[in-house]
């Protein structure tokens, strides 16, 4: 009786080794940027309204 759960323990053992490798090589680790290589492409732009007769001239930073 304790060879036979020697050997089954010995069995699984040796086939979760032999399985671990293989499950590891399929493991894909998306991101959420994982084919966006370039940086990102800033420029200043500037913004001009007016506000109870009053022009305002804003600098704002846009990014694509």
């Amino acid at each position: 009786m304790k060879s036979i759960l020697l050997a089954s323990a010995i069995a699984l053992a040796t086939a979760s080794a032999a399985i671990a490798p293989t499950q590891a090589a399929t493991i894909v680790i998306k991101t959420q940027d994982h084919m966006h290589m370039h940086k990102k492409h800033c420029r200043t732009k500037w913004v001009t309204t007016w506000q109870h007769h009053h022009k305002i001239v804003k600098k704002v930073t846009v990014c694509n």
